[in-house]
């Protein structure tokens, strides 16, 4: 008997080129947030079922203080017919605003919104604009995600309100601030990864985040979850920077 999807993932996958300050490339890679959300979810033992836009093109300039992402071709924003969608769980994690959710209302299920996309400008890098949906759009978002910038271009009235569903707001090594029905909570790792590449870091914990909450129905449980997973996550990013690092080093990077 076939087993039915849990969660649809609404997402896009890209091409990214990391940056140096000076402008000069480091590599290209797989990247965007369907990648990372698609390659969390394949070891969670829940079904899911993806629909992405066209794949795009992503520049992110890395620094000491972080990775910036910039968006050269804004895309086409892509009508979705959410009355379609039949799953219990929707994810939505966009790059740049290639969602029109003017019809959110009509899915039936959890909607499960990052935050990151809508808040992106997407002309320089890390520059954020207003969000500002309509409020029937916003009221049927049972959990949003975003750090603690992101947010901040986000009505606050609207975040007022979403304190009585579930906010989520990452805040790197220091782990996760959660509002859960009302109640507020600070949950931190059990063991603080310093990592130079972070990127795929929020798209992996929100990843672990739903498909925990699919299974428990637990936003502390599976906030807990996808912390320590996210950080096993960065402990491979390191492995991999370091073993990346030696194949230049011998003339095979």
């Amino acid at each position: 008997m076939a087993q039915k999807n849990k969660i649809t993932i609404l997402s896009t996958f890209a091409n990214d080129q990391l940056v140096s300050e000076n402008g000069s490339i480091i590599r290209k890679q797989d990247g965007g947030p369907a990648f990372y959300l698609n390659r969390a979810l394949k070891n969670e033992g829940v079904f899911f079922g993806m629909k992405t836009g066209p794949k795009m093109e992503v520049r992110i300039l890395m620094t000491k203080d972080g990775e910036f992402g910039k968006v050269p071709k804004k895309p086409t924003q892509k009508g979705i017919r959410f009355s379609q969608i039949k799953t219990p769980l929707l994810l939505i994690s966009s790059v740049l605003n290639e969602f029109d959710l003017a019809n959110l209302s009509t899915f039936k299920g959890k909607i499960f919104l990052d935050v990151q996309g809508y808040v992106r400008n997407g002309n320089d890098f890390g520059k954020k604009k207003i969000w500002k949906p309509s409020k029937v759009v916003f009221a049927n978002i049972f959990c949003l995600k975003g750090t603690k910038e992101e947010l901040q271009n986000i009505p606050k009235q609207y975040l007022e309100t979403q304190k009585q569903k579930v906010l989520l707001i990452t805040k790197g090594k220091l782990g996760c601030e959660i509002f859960a029905f009302g109640k507020r909570y600070n949950i931190k790792p059990f063991k603080i990864v310093a990592s130079k590449n972070t990127i795929g870091a929020g798209d992996t914990f929100f990843a672990y985040f739903v498909s925990r909450f699919a299974k428990t129905a637990k936003v502390l449980d599976s906030a807990k979850y996808a912390i320590k997973k996210t950080s096993l996550f960065l402990s491979a990013q390191n492995n991999h920077h370091h073993d990346q690092l030696f194949l230049e080093e011998i003339g095979c990077g």
